[in-house]
C-alpha cells in the first residue's frame, strides 16, 4: 500500500496538482491576514474554509 502511494506521489501530474492546492491555500490565507476591507477578508476566510473541507463559520 505505502509502495503504491510512493509512486503515486512521485508523479508530475500529482506533484503539480499538491503544488498549485498549496499555493491556493497559502494565497488565501494571506489574503484573509492582510486584505484592506473586512468584507475581503471575510470572503477569503469562507472559501478557505470550504478548500480545507470545514464548514464556513457563520456571521455573528
Amino acid at each position: 500500500m505505502s509502495h503504491h502511494l510512493i509512486g503515486l506521489l512521485n508523479s508530475p501530474f500529482i506533484t503539480t496538482l499538491l503544488a498549485t492546492h498549496s499555493l491556493t491555500i497559502a494565497g488565501l490565507a494571506l489574503t484573509a491576514v492582510c486584505a484592506p476591507t473586512a468584507r475581503r477578508r471575510q470572503a477569503a476566510l469562507k472559501a478557505l474554509a470550504v478548500l480545507l473541507g470545514r464548514p464556513p463559520r457563520p456571521r455573528i
